[in-house]
């Protein structure tokens, strides 16, 4: 099975937009049709992300509503150690977790929309794509 790699970004726009792209890749995991590799530091981040003063004024959820879709989020990803280190994007060292991820879960794609990642289109022979173009890819296997 595809297994996926989904940067912070992503998931925190599923959350805050049922409808979006992200979270139609979201709703194929649990589908059954690709695996989402996920560790601990970028759940984390998630979390904290998701807590922010100024996005909770924006989903107006709960802190328990926040561990609500994590913990459902967590039931339908392969979760890695999150002990790999990874040192390749120095501008913005924190996306260095994503690809970590991608080398643990042993990840077909990356997908984000951060251009630090973006911009680098590929990390050892995995593709890094946006939501948009995974699902293009994901259309064309069907």
């Amino acid at each position: 099975m595809l297994k996926v790699v989904l940067d912070t970004n992503v998931l925190v726009s599923a959350y805050l937009v049922p409808g979006g792209k992200p979270a139609r890749i979201l709703s194929l995991a649990r589908q059954g049709k690709l695996t989402i590799c996920l560790s601990p530091p970028i759940l984390s981040e998630v979390k904290q992300t998701l807590l922010r003063p100024k996005l909770q004024k924006i989903h107006k959820a709960t802190a328990k509503e926040i561990e609500r879709f994590l913990k459902a989020l967590t039931s339908v990803v392969v979760m890695t150690a999150g002990t790999e280190e990874v040192d390749a994007v120095k501008d913005d060292p924190d996306d260095n977790k994503i690809l970590a991820c991608a080398l643990e879960g042993e990840a077909n794609f990356i997908v984000s929309g951060d251009h630090h990642l973006t911009d680098m289109k590929v990390f050892q022979n995995i593709p890094i794509v946006n939501p948009d173009a995974f699902l293009t890819f994901m259309s064309g296997r069907a």
